[in-house]
């Protein structure tokens, strides 16, 4: 049965499944949320999760065929909001996948890039410096085409130096920003997992 298939069985029948015992409803329920997942209607998904993530704390439902529904639902539900480009809301949920359970490296990795896709306010201006470097570069690009090298060619090499300095530093500017971006990204991911391994331990 296509994803498709299961999505559209369970909107026309919804009142009928509503009805049925609890374990019945609740296996055909968490089908049909992981077949919004996978045909990728990430908006639908997003809010139906928490309908399934509900139901398994109200009725302490940790494990169904075999696997943890709480964190698998949390985890697809961080997935459709990284689709979503709702990037924090997304790092949250892993954030808290990652001291549930910090040996599950698939959450570490999800958190790292998703936190790539937040741009602090030092990166943004940053990336903005860079850009008028770059403006910078063509414009003296354009005096030498058009003034410098025709009428004034003994300041060529003055604006060589000056159109290659921009376009370095804002080059330069650009890695090293991303770069420091990244790697605090990184180390303070690894600090979480490090911290709730040894919260665990402890407990």
């Amino acid at each position: 049965m296509s994803y498709n298939t299961i999505i559209r069985f369970f909107d026309e029948h919804q009142e009928d499944i509503t009805d049925m015992g609890f374990e019945e409803y609740f296996d055909i329920l968490t089908t049909y949320v992981h077949a919004l997942y996978e045909a990728g209607a990430y908006q639908k998904h997003a809010a139906m999760a928490d309908v399934v993530i509900e139901a398994s704390i109200i009725n302490n439902v940790q494990v169904l065929r075999g696997l943890d529904i709480y964190e698998k639902t949390l985890f697809q539900k961080a997935s459709s909001l990284y689709h979503l480009h709702a990037y924090a809301s997304s790092a949250h949920i892993l954030t808290e996948l990652v001291k549930m359970n910090p040996n599950h490296t698939d959450y570490r990795d999800f958190l790292i890039k998703n936190r790539f896709q937040i741009k602090p306010a030092y990166l943004r201006s940053a990336q903005g410096t860079a850009i008028a470097c770059y403006f910078l570069c063509i414009f003296i690009i354009a005096i030498a085409s058009f003034y410098i090298d025709p009428f004034q060619p003994a300041w060529s090499p003055m604006a060589e130096m000056a159109r290659n300095l921009a376009f370095i530093s804002g080059t330069g500017i650009l890695l090293c920003s991303d770069g420091i971006h990244r790697l605090r990204i990184i180390y303070k991911t690894m600090r979480l997992v490090r911290e709730s391994k040894e919260k665990m331990k402890r407990s």
